[in-house]
């Protein structure tokens, strides 16, 4: 029995086109996207591999019977950059001209040039589906176009401005508007977004053993959080992520019957969560795997073990604890020292709104005319297209476009409550706790305005809209 080993989404034909979508639409097609997202991060593998995503992008938007096979890429390629390619830490990085970065960009061509020749092709169906967050996506990305118009400095960011703003609104609004229309969801197992999020989950576990592995993170017994990072972000980045993923062992867990999917794979998760000394993460992941417990707890009520696995995994962390505490206060030095230091976010949060005040209708764009963020880039090219953010998802939108971007959000973040609310099912209720990750913890970072959190965002709002008329399927770890 394998992951490849499911029942054929469009049984009765034995031709290649029909096998290769069939296995386009499997658990292990997800697999082999997040083993070689994990072999380009790890081993710097970046053209071999885009090159394979462009391939299998053009195959599905000509051949495929739907687009779900641009899922996992549209997931998992943002955490493919290897640390040697960061392209904020370095200007020969493989995206850069020169480089490599020419090649990438006619690979990003040629997927976008065939996902335009699939909408054209499937017009009618992709035009014509209903889609209520739509307009509230489409709102708050006319906000960041607008953002700083009329401010005393926007005639010398406004190039910058609108580059920024294209790139955020177009994270938002593409993989919903795209996967809500273009899969065939009556199709499609309802676990299948599960699977895909404890395999990004899986990804990242690996890249943070990676980096403990090769970067001389432990020194002297303690950890030095500023060495951890990896091309693509950095421990706030990679714990946030993470934390975001914990919610799905659970839904597996509940879908399976199987408890110690959740307290396992998901203890996994949050214990790596805390190696990467994410303060943020860490409460946020500490918080939604106790809360993604009671849950499962709650859903298996009837199983008289239901109560034993968590009470006994319990009971070992806090021997391992009691055994190992002089070594894991040494370890964890670094991040105790810290504390609860706000890292200058006050200071950021209080001249984000200053510059709201200044500009209070359409704020001042996203390149603060005055103080500027801290910056982890050290290439110019490359923050001239990702400035530095507030830290704060309420702060940012009133300091980049002041009330309009403040009240779009708003619709937008209460149009998506009303999704969540109108009907209640495992599927929804779980990506509502990874969303809830999220936005909690982009109230102290910048996730909501990185592109990768942002395309998970987008992609699961489209699951958990459509999930509704996903196949039902008798679930058991054989099926």
């Amino acid at each position: 029995m394998t992951i490849f080993d499911e029942k054929p989404r469009f049984p009765g034909s034995a031709d290649t086109v029909n096998k290769i979508n069939w296995i386009l639409s499997t658990r292990g097609y997800v697999a082999v996207i997040a083993g070689l997202t994990l072999l380009s991060n790890l081993f710097s593998l970046e053209i071999p591999v885009y090159t394979l995503f462009a391939a299998i992008t053009v195959y599905v938007c000509l051949w495929g019977e739907d687009l779900l096979g641009l899922m996992p890429i549209v997931a998992m390629a943002y955490f493919s950059p290897s640390t040697k390619n960061n392209p904020g830490y370095s200007e020969e990085s493989v995206f850069t001209v020169g480089h490599g970065g020419i090649y990438v960009a006619l690979l990003g061509i040629t997927m976008a040039a065939a996902v335009i020749y699939r909408i054209i092709r499937d017009r009618k169906r992709f035009f014509h589906h209903k889609r209520p967050l739509l307009s509230g996506m489409l709102i708050l990305a006319v906000a960041y176009l607008l953002g700083g118009i009329g401010s005393e400095a926007f005639p010398d960011y406004w190039l910058n401005h609108t580059v920024f703003a294209l790139i955020q609104g177009a994270s938002i609004v593409l993989p919903y508007l795209l996967f809500t229309a273009e899969v065939r969801w009556e199709k499609v197992r309802k676990d299948y977004f599960a699977w895909l999020g404890c395999a990004m989950g899986s990804v990242l576990v690996l890249e943070i053993f990676w980096i403990y592995l090769s970067g001389d993170v432990v020194v002297n017994g303690i950890i030095e959080r500023d060495l951890i990072f990896t091309g693509w972000g950095m421990y706030n980045n990679i714990g946030a992520m993470l934390a975001m993923m914990i919610p799905f062992t659970f839904y597996l867990s509940v879908r399976l019957h199987k408890d110690w999917i959740g307290m396992v794979g998901g203890g996994v998760f949050l214990l790596f969560v805390y190696l990467t000394c994410s303060r943020n993460s860490i409460l946020a992941a500490t918080a939604i795997y106790f809360f993604c417990l009671l849950l499962m707890l709650y859903s298996t009520q009837h199983q008289k073990r239901s109560r034993l696995v968590p009470i006994l995994s319990i009971c070992g962390v806090l021997l391992v604890i009691i055994l190992f505490h002089k070594q894991l206060l040494l370890l964890f030095d670094n991040l105790l020292e810290i504390g609860l230091n706000p890292s200058s976010r006050d200071i950021i949060y209080k001249e984000g709104l200053k510059l709201f005040g200044e500009a209070p209708i359409f704020g001042n764009s996203f390149f603060s005319p005055g103080y500027q963020p801290w910056d982890w880039s050290t290439v110019n090219s490359f923050s001239g297209f990702f400035p530095p953010r507030w830290h704060n998802t309420l702060v940012q939108i009133l300091a980049s476009c002041g009330l309009v971007g403040l009240c779009a959000y708003c619709l937008h973040t209460a149009q998506v409550v009303n999704l969540f609310l109108s009907r209640f099912t495992k599927e929804r209720v779980f990506i509502a706790c990874s969303m809830a990750v999220l936005i909690g913890c982009s109230m102290f970072d910048c996730h909501f305005f990185n592109v990768g959190p942002t395309l998970f965002y987008s992609t699961a709002l489209a699951f958990a809209e459509c999930c509704s008329r996903s196949k039902v399927r008798k679930l058991s770890l054989n099926k």
